[in-house]
């Protein structure tokens, strides 16, 4: 590139940057008026009268906001130069241009495959789609701009979530959330948007009976919003549309543990696209299983709709379910309980590890190396290895899925399973396995369960998924340095593993890590056993049950015995606490609270007593 091109490019971004500071007042009213106008139609604060008024009002937002893409075009003079300071916009809007189109031919008035208000009706949800796309962008570049300017980017972290919540519990408690004569409390939306927000799965009402169709897409929204971070979505569009920086890449990089800033860019952008590809292929493979009460096959609109929720609800491994019973309908369909299946684990695993894998150049294999052709091509290649985390997080999740599987299938082969066939018996058994560390779905009774099965459950939860992913727990990788920490006791060596030692440093991390999970835990198990008592100190529920319902809703699991929807206003409280410093993690709590200074002196070491 010449100094000419590079000073014009220069300039242009000069040009285009003040456009947008001045533009960004417009953007914030419209983007508000626009979001407020649509929650308002479709939360039923306005009639079916003001529909008309209401669509016009919305496409004016929609070009008032398509103005400033526009402006981009005008000052960087030119069609390549403009889609390169605006990538995101202008493909909204080639898109949103090209289904208008389609619309327009298909309308009466050129085509005449549709009637005049079928066309009307579609135009108006094109119109809203585009609205809201264009919303969500500013949004994003909005918290990203917030987000730089936070002293300490876990405490954004935290905000993030709490506003989440605040804005989901808002948006349930609209009229047109829930079903007319539905009495939903204050309480009741706000358990339900952390529960959904924090990924748990834990319910105080029905999902499928007590929330409308705009109340579910409310809580599908917070689950992927709040499953991913929006400090996830925030980095990745902030740096994708050149206004992030170190502040947004520093801000993920410590929620997903990345020391090297160049990587987070491409860690978001990963987490992102894994995320989609996932759950469309999820929707693709649940599609056409989905059943009502009686057994009979739901119809090509509501098989679509449930696809996409229960699709995103296991890949964020939130355990929402639109059924009453969860899963337990399908305990012995295989096609619904392996695609669930499979959700689950891919979330749970960490999508830095799902980027190694997906990377991993397998073709330059020591084992692939032995074919002639193969060696010719790869002998100039580095031989590939995969990180330690990676190895850890595989093997933990293998042997975790293995031994729970195995635990299942003992202790209720003859209890809850005695109904089933023996193979329905172990994609029970494994499905349960899967879903007790982090997802929340059950294919069987919780409540029927041998009390020994439940305290298994209650471990499983413990460990949880992978770090970096969106599941719950102290995770597999804290749980495997612990028992190394052990066996390096026992064997007076470091803790080692696959020809790498543990650092000392992360051996204490983890340790503070399971200590801080069991102080929360076990605090809130005391605190729901004086809370749900029956009076005079009679308890109403077995203090197991209450164990189970605190350490669910702390590794964000969303597992009951039947204890949540009978709990009262402080136990809903406690476990509205629980799951919200168990989706930020209690380690990101300290560390964000925690004042960190620097030690002037050390006072002399002096041994004590242990054992």
């Amino acid at each position: 590139m010449t100094d000419t091109a590079i000073i014009h490019r220069i300039f242009t971004a000069d040009r285009i940057e003040a456009w947008r500071a001045k533009y960004l007042w417009v953007n914030a009213a419209v983007a508000i008026l626009g979001l407020a106008s649509f929650l308002m139609f479709h939360g039923k604060l306005l009639t079916a009268e003001w529909e008309g008024a209401v669509a016009v009002f919305q496409a004016l937002c929609l070009l008032a906001l398509i103005c400033e893409t526009v402006g981009v075009y005008v000052l960087a003079r030119g069609l390549r130069e403009g889609w390169r300071y605006s990538p995101f916009d202008s493909a909204l809007l080639v898109i949103g241009v090209g289904l208008g189109a389609g619309l327009f031919a298909l309308s009466p008035w050129i085509g005449g495959f549709l009637a005049e208000d079928t066309a009307l009706v579609a135009f108006a949800y094109l119109t809203q789609a585009g609205l809201l796309a264009f919303v969500a962008m500013r949004l994003l570049r909005l918290f990203s701009f917030i987000t730089r300017l936070g002293r300490s980017p876990l405490q954004v972290f935290m905000g993030s979530f709490a506003a989440l919540i605040a804005i989901g519990t808002l948006l349930l408690l609209l009229p047109g959330a829930h079903p007319p004569g539905q009495d939903v409390s204050f309480l009741d939306a706000l358990f339900t948007a952390t529960s959904a927000t924090c990924v748990t799965g834990l319910v105080v009402v029905d999902t499928g009976t007590a929330w409308t169709r705009f109340g579910q897409l409310v809580i599908l929204t917070l689950i992927q919003v709040g499953g991913l971070g929006m400090m996830s979505f925030a980095a990745f569009f902030g740096m994708t549309l050149g206004g992030g920086g170190v502040r947004d890449a520093a801000a993920v990089g410590e929620m997903m543990n990345l020391n090297a800033l160049g990587r987070v860019g491409r860690a978001a952008a990963w987490i992102l696209g894994a995320t989609l590809a996932c759950e469309v292929i999820g929707v693709a493979l649940l599609y056409g299983h989905w059943v009502d009460d009686a057994g009979v096959r739901l119809a090509g609109e509501d098989q679509l709709y449930y696809s996409i929720f229960h699709s995103i609800s296991a890949f964020c491994n939130a355990g929402f379910s639109l059924h009453a019973d969860s899963i337990v309908r399908y305990a012995g369909n295989w096609p619904v309980s392996l695609s669930l299946s499979w959700l689950v684990v891919l979330g749970g695993l960490g999508f830095l590890v799902i980027m190694e894998v997906c990377t991993f150049r397998y073709w330059s294999h020591p084992w692939l190396r032995r074919v002639p052709f193969i060696r010719r091509k790869v002998k100039h290649q580095r031989i590939p290895h995969f990180s330690l985390q990676t190895k850890i997080v595989l093997l933990a999740t293998a042997l975790l899925l293995l031994f729970g599987t195995g635990g299942y299938a003992a202790m209720e082969w003859d209890y809850t399973l005695r109904d089933l066939g023996w193979s329905e018996k172990l994609l029970a058994s494994l499905f349960q396995s899967m879903a007790s560390r982090t997802a929340g779905f059950n294919s069987v009774d919780i409540g029927s369960m041998h009390p020994s099965t439940q305290f298994w459950t209650v471990l499983l939860m413990l460990v949880g998924g992978s770090p970096g992913s969106v599941a719950g727990g102290i995770k597999t990788t804290t749980f495997v340095v612990m028992i190394l920490a052990v066996i390096a006791t026992f064997r007076g060596r470091p803790a080692e593993i696959f020809q790498r030692r543990i650092p000392d440093p992360l051996i204490h991390k983890a340790l503070v890590m399971l200590v801080l999970a069991l102080a929360f835990i076990c605090t809130a198990a005391v605190a729901l056993s004086i809370t749900e008592s029956a009076g005079e100190g009679l308890p109403r529920h077995s203090f197991l049950d209450i164990l189970f319902e605190a350490a669910s809703a702390f590794c964000t699991v969303g597992m009951s015995t039947g204890l949540t929807a009978e709990l009262t206003d402080a136990g809903r409280v406690i476990i509205i606490a629980c799951m919200y410093f168990g989706r930020i993690g209690p380690l990101t709590l300290v560390l964000a609270l925690g004042a960190r200074r620097r030690q002037r002196f050390q006072y002399p070491e002096e041994p004590v007593m242990i054992g």
